[in-house]
């Protein structure tokens, strides 16, 4: 039975270990923009992809776009045809500037600058590490395999409830790799009402 057993076992830590790599993945990549790794987020983001798939939701928030989703039924205006047009240009050209390995930890650098000197926003970075890994997998909204070599996870941001942030990782021959993040920005009463489902 020995033999069984030592297999049995392997094979638990085999599916553990592949049921928690995305998660590492993730957690790894969240670390490194903080930490300005470059090489790790090099590695660990397919960039071309992330970049394209993160451009609407960039441009909705630079040029106060309505959301396309919501407001699929309504005509948009001329104004905002006119700053879709022209200002989808700018933003992409942005977007491909800076979302990269080096550009995005100097983003965050100073998103954290703006929340610590003009919000007083608390440094989550000095806390121990579980706890940090506590509030961040609070704000998980939703997290699964969409089928054996993708995985996805959806988070909320922690500075505003009403915007998700949804990623989705793949498994290349070196390992999980995240190809697309897009966000998704949910109404003041959706907000709420997914609140409401956390509390109970």
């Amino acid at each position: 039975m020995k033999p069984f057993a030592v297999i049995a076992a392997l094979l638990a830590f085999i599916a553990v270990a592949y049921v928690g790599s995305p998660f590492v993945t993730a957690w790894g990549i969240r670390e490194a923009v903080r930490d300005g790794d470059s090489d790790y987020l090099a590695r660990a983001i397919e960039w071309p992809s992330v970049r394209e798939t993160l451009k609407p939701a960039i441009a909705q928030i630079a040029l106060s776009l309505p959301d396309s989703e919501k407001d699929a039924s309504e005509k948009p205006g001329y104004w905002t045809r006119f700053k879709a047009y022209w200002g989808q240009g700018v933003v992409d050209g942005l977007v491909n500037k800076y979302v990269t390995p080096e550009g995005l930890p100097k983003l965050f650098k100073l998103r954290q600058t703006y929340r610590t000197y003009v919000e007083s926003d608390d440094d989550a970075s000095k806390l121990p590490i579980f706890e940090r890994v506590s509030r961040a997998w609070a704000r998980v909204k939703r997290a699964e395999f969409t089928s054996l070599t993708s995985f996805e996870i959806d988070m909320e941001d922690k500075h505003d409830a009403s915007r998700l942030y949804l990623g989705k990782l793949e498994l290349r021959p070196t390992g999980w790799k995240l190809t697309s993040l897009r966000v998704k920005f949910l109404t003041p009463e959706k907000a709420t009402v997914q609140k409401f489902t956390d509390l109970n």
